[in-house]
């Protein structure tokens, strides 16, 4: 079995994109839900009626312990899993079961998939509902490109690349807060063909905007004393400006050798 989990609040906008790339990926869903009050969980019941919906347990956005709650939910769940937020999208190119039976055999128990951060270079197109995100706005930057801390800093990225989500198959995944990395052995073996596209600037509008920004009045003060979840806390003038930073190091997917064998940009 292939499993997602999902905590969310308030992602109406984004959860049908999300939904309709991930059915078809995913045999289960686990989608908890951070008291949304925009219909979210209604999003997911008609889209994925079939998929597991829950409260959180937490009174406000603790990272660790929302951590300890996602790896709660993956341990009851046999076979492969990741979680995800709902900004990120599981690109693969070539099948994930011929990947997953390579684990196998190399008694692998999982993998850290390449992570992208997409960026909208054309925002005033704004994007369809009922077309696949990642093929309206295919612009993204290779996290795992630029190495050096500097030079990461400099161009407006973490001083380490955060966006290689963990892929695995054993009980959890043993994160470090934030999910970002893992202390499981195997989290260090980044595969380049499963990718996570992050949209972190992109669809660049409104509705975007209004996603970020509503964030932090739920985040634990205690999280922003320690450093933790400071991106929440962004205004929308200094995410324009980290947006204008990293426009440059932007590529199309759909001429990376890699993104471009997926078959989200194959053509019929």
């Amino acid at each position: 079995m292939r499993s997602v989990i999902c905590h969310f609040f308030n992602e109406a906008y984004l959860l049908p994109w999300w939904l309709k790339h991930h059915l078809p990926i995913f045999d289960h869903g686990v989608m908890i839900d951070h008291g949304s009050t925009d219909g979210s969980a209604d999003i997911i019941r008609q889209y994925a009626p079939h998929w597991r919906l829950v409260h959180t347990r937490l009174m406000n956005f603790n990272v660790a312990l929302n951590d300890l709650e996602v790896m709660r939910y993956e341990e009851e769940i046999p076979g492969w899993k990741i979680a995800l937020n709902v900004t990120e999208f599981l690109v693969n190119a070539g099948p994930l079961a011929d990947i997953e039976k390579y684990c196998v055999e190399k008694n692998l128990d999982g993998f850290a998939c390449s992570g992208f951060v997409a960026v909208d270079l054309k925002p005033e197109q704004l994007p369809r509902q009922e077309e696949n995100l990642l093929l309206q706005k295919p612009w993204a930057i290779d996290d795992n490109k630029i190495t050096g801390a500097q030079q990461r800093l400099k161009a407006g990225l973490t001083s380490i690349p955060e966006r290689n989500r963990f892929y695995h198959r054993d009980h959890v995944g043993m994160y470090l807060p934030g999910r970002h990395r893992s202390f499981h052995p195997a989290s260090t073996r980044r595969n380049p063909n499963v990718l996570v596209v992050h949209f972190r600037y992109s669809p660049w509008n409104a509705q975007l905007l209004q996603r970020k920004l509503q964030i932090l009045d739920r985040v634990d003060p205690k999280d922003l004393a320690r450093g933790w979840g400071t991106q929440h806390a962004s205004k929308a003038d200094q995410l324009e400006r980290e947006r204008q930073k990293v426009i440059p190091l932007a590529e199309d997917l759909r001429n990376n050798p890699v993104a471009s064998r997926s078959d989200i940009f194959k053509i019929p």
